[in-house]
């Protein structure tokens, strides 16, 4: 192994720190490089479903984690009126996989991974190119420094320079762009996920604990549009909508809405070549309607540590991670694009269906079916 077998994660977030705290768990030297100047505490909230939650217990984390956020036990979906289309009662997937959906903010989980790190996150490192030989893999910066490992991890999010370096796929616009926020707001119900629906629209939120509510908005549109005033931007669209959402959007600072257009990857068979991967975002890209792209990036952490920790060949331990997580998330991937435009209801057609999907669809069939992602694989032995 080259450099002691140091593995290089680039890429401060959820699912490179995710990454970084398995690997120094099984023993591997770790180094973390962010472009940023600071772990900023940047993003909302989202939901961690129970097969996150499971995979964070795995490195001691589940109670830090269920202690911060808030649990979440039904969603009931909506329209735009606020007529109730239906409700499941998800509490019954936690039961049945063993591990509760929380509702957290993203600083939070961040905080939490950062604490129990114990490696170096280098701040001011854009990677912006990657040599490798048969000993190891040198990464360089823009700040014109040079790394050397024997392993690189990109987990540097949708729009990684990393994986262009070796993988020319372009990624997918969904259709739609988003608002991403939270207020201080205790006016919601109590351990539930809710959205409304309406003409290509759809709005969701649940509280992420210490009295705070995650708010999200879909709107159908061309990419590459920006708000003047985003707060005002999401009034014009919903202010007329059903309780309790006009009071949410109006006690939300438009300093914690972040607007951004959707996209995805499409399936490849690698993530990587040689002693060079993927994690998270950078590698499978998913559209939120399944609320598992962090959820997503968090097991590939956990898993990439179980297949690096005592590897005699990394290249190969590379490869069977990228296998393994393949099959894991391309499913997701793809139902979570066609559940998007279902969600969005971008014509009077598309709407009809969507509601009666909610309103005729069977609760049971409905939480078996969503319970085969919600269950994460404790590592055997």
């Amino acid at each position: 192994m080259a450099q002691n077998g140091r593995v290089m994660i680039i890429g401060a977030g959820i699912g490179g720190l995710t990454a970084a705290v398995a690997l120094r768990r099984a023993g591997r030297d770790v180094t973390v490089f962010e472009k940023m100047d600071s772990l900023k505490e940047y993003g909302a909230g989202f939901t961690m479903n129970s097969n996150a939650v499971s995979a964070v217990r795995e490195l001691g984390l589940g109670d830090a984690v269920e202690q911060r956020g808030a649990e979440l036990k039904r969603f009931v979906h909506h329209t735009e009126d606020g007529k109730v289309l239906t409700e499941w009662p998800t509490v019954n997937i936690s039961r049945n996989v063993g591990a509760p959906i929380i509702g957290i903010g993203r600083p939070d989980v961040q905080g939490i991974l950062a604490e129990a790190l114990d490696a170096e996150i280098r701040f001011d490192h854009e990677c912006v190119g990657v040599d490798q030989d048969a000993d190891g893999v040198t990464a360089r910066f823009a700040n014109g420094q040079e790394e050397r490992g024997a392993v690189l991890v990109g987990a540097d999010g949708s729009r990684s320079t990393v994986r262009p370096l070796f993988d020319p796929v372009e990624r997918r616009y969904s259709g739609y762009t988003t608002w991403l926020a939270f207020a201080d707001f205790t006016d919601f119900p109590e351990a539930t996920h809710a959205q409304w629906y309406g003409r290509k629209l759809v709005l969701g939120a649940h509280p992420i604990g210490g009295g705070r509510t995650y708010w999200y908005a879909g709107y159908t549109a061309e990419p590459g549009g920006a708000d003047t005033d985003p707060k005002q931007a999401v009034l014009d669209l919903f202010s007329d909508w059903a309780h309790p959402i006009p009071a949410l959007l109006q006690a939300t600072d438009v300093r914690n809405i972040a607007r951004s257009d959707i996209y995805d990857l499409p399936r490849r068979e690698s993530w990587g070549q040689g002693r060079v991967t993927l994690l998270g975002d950078a590698a499978h890209s998913m559209v939120p309607a399944l609320g598992q792209g962090a959820c997503q990036a968090i097991e590939d952490g956990v898993v990439l540590a179980r297949h690096l920790a005592s590897a005699d060949d990394e290249g190969a331990a590379l490869r069977a991670y990228e296998h393994e997580r393949i099959e894991r998330t391309w499913p997701m991937v793809r139902r979570a694009r066609r559940l998007g435009k279902l969600m969005q209801g971008d014509n009077a057609v598309i709407g009809v269906v969507r509601n009666n999907f909610f309103r005729f669809s069977p609760t049971n069939r409905v939480l078996k079916d969503y319970e085969k992602f919600l269950r994460f694989q404790p590592q055997q032995g």
